[in-house]
């Protein structure tokens, strides 16, 4: 099995770090994504400069985008085509049109 795992520069770092090692104990392949890793917590390491952490959505989206794009190309699927919705909500006021019933 793989496990790809975005670890935090602070919080739950040590116990997210644990599981990246009992993972690989069991068995797993792990990749890690973060800042100040240890080279050896993960058979591939993705070592990030520090950020500070009000930026860590960053670290912790950009990644999984990436990946979702590459996958949806290489299934032939149009990533940038909505599938299950057919419509972009314009508006924070609900679904509809102002003034428009069901």
């Amino acid at each position: 099995m793989r496990f790809g795992l975005w670890i935090d520069g602070t919080k739950m770092r040590e116990q997210d770090l644990a599981v990246a090692r009992d993972l690989c104990k069991l068995g797993a392949w792990v990749m890690l994504i973060g800042q100040r890793l240890p080279e050896d917590a993960g058979h591939l390491v993705f070592q990030l400069p520090d950020i500070a952490s009000e930026w860590q959505f960053l670290v912790d989206i950009i990644p999984a985008q990436l990946v979702a794009e590459r996958l949806a190309r290489l299934s032939g699927v149009d990533p940038d085509t909505f599938r299950l919705c057919s419509f972009v909500v314009e508006e924070e006021s609900g679904l509809l049109p102002r003034g428009k019933g069901v």
